[in-house]
């Protein structure tokens, strides 16, 4: 009876040293995903920055946004989801309009 006793607590007391090491490295392969996701997501789109072709969709029919002409030098696009107007020599953006649910021209 007393041997057992005693792998008990050496069991209970390995159990004890490992725990924190094995939930460490849990929490650590956990937040690996959640850094890459944040590292491959597009920085935020702002008024000033220069646009990536990519990534911009121009918009040819800015009636079916409800908007009329853009002003002259500029243009109408949607980047991310966004209606924007900028500058098409300088590539720059001028304004952010609003959230589109999706590109229709």
């Amino acid at each position: 009876m007393l041997r057992n006793r005693q792998s008990l607590f050496v069991a209970a007391g390995l159990l004890a040293a490992l725990a924190p090491v094995c939930l460490a490295q849990q929490v650590g392969q956990a937040a690996q995903p959640v850094a890459q996701a944040a590292a491959e997501q597009p920085a935020m789109l702002r008024v000033g920055d220069r646009l990536d072709s990519a990534r911009l969709h121009q918009v040819t029919r800015p009636g079916l946004y409800g908007m009329s002409e853009a002003p002259s030098g500029s243009r109408y696009g949607i980047v991310d989801g966004k209606l924007i107007r900028y500058d098409p020599e300088s590539a720059q953006v001028l304004s952010i309009i609003r959230q589109v649910d999706r590109i229709v021209d």
